[in-house]
């Protein structure tokens, strides 16, 4: 019994390890490609996305001074995958913002790019994410410090590819 503990706790540690390592190389590659510089991983961030996703209420969720994306997955991949797939969706946003400069750009369309945004603002320096399993998903959750999506920024922070 104890032998099964330890294998599952050792593996439980290698797939966090691995969706960790996934959700920061993947964030940097996208802000390389806007000029922005790397991000550092914040473990205050990544326990309040944590426990917010524990909750597996899949709802913005911010109680503090930092920036926030959520992503959902049905795939059965290994997490890390999957925190590769959701970095990606994000990213596939850079085609829906055209307002590269504009201090604050058209807001009727944030939906349609706000998480891209906050993945390559300029002037975010941590992140921290978390995942969890809920009803045959996966919660995906990263937070984000300082905060992106400020208004009277954008011009300054969302910079189009280099």
């Amino acid at each position: 019994m104890k032998i099964c503990l330890v294998l599952l706790a050792s593996a439980a540690t290698a797939m966090a390890a691995g969706f960790k390592k996934t959700a920061l190389v993947q964030h940097n590659a996208a802000r390389a490609l806007h000029g922005a510089p790397k991000l550092k991983w914040s473990r205050e961030l990544a326990a309040i996305a944590q426990s917010h996703t524990n909750s597996c209420e899949f709802k913005h969720k911010v109680d503090g001074d930092y920036g926030q994306n959520l992503g959902w997955s049905s795939g059965s991949d290994a997490v890390s995958a999957m925190a590769d797939m959701v970095t990606e969706t994000w990213y596939g946003e850079v085609s829906a913002f055209t307002q590269y400069g504009a201090a604050t750009p058209n807001m009727g369309s944030f939906s349609d790019w706000g998480h891209f945004s906050q993945l390559t603002w300029k002037d975010t320096q941590e992140v921290g994410c978390a995942y969890s399993a809920c009803n045959g998903a996966y919660f995906f959750e990263c937070n984000y410090s300082p905060p992106g999506n400020v208004a009277g920024q954008y011009g300054a922070n969302v910079a189009p590819a280099v």
